[in-house]
């Protein structure tokens, strides 16, 4: 079972989604190009994830939390998020995004 904690960054994570409250670092894109994966994996993987564990805080003093589930075609993968605020609000940032296994 999923620590409160995770599930309340997940429903952050989902509602940031949603009202396209998310920013993706350069370092993101560059993952998402040179290791194929696309939006589509992302969303797939916040509709079921398997787990979320907290990863202490980047550089900007967001939470940081590591996401992990299963990509559009059914691989495994793993998502970093910061979780914060700017002037309009929550904000979710997509730090880096890997296969795993």
């Amino acid at each position: 079972m999923m620590r409160a904690d995770a599930r309340r960054a997940l429903s952050t994570i989902r509602r940031c989604i949603r009202a396209d409250r998310v920013r993706l670092t350069q370092h993101f894109r560059v993952r998402l190009t040179e290791r194929g994966v696309l939006w589509a994996d992302v969303l797939t993987l916040f509709d079921a994830p398997t787990g979320a564990e907290a990863d202490g805080f980047d550089d900007a003093g967001r939470a940081r939390w590591i996401v992990r589930g299963r990509a559009a075609g059914g691989h495994a993968m793993g998502l970093v998020c910061a979780i914060g605020r700017d002037s309009g609000g929550r904000l979710t940032v997509f730090v880096t995004a890997y296969w795993e296994g």
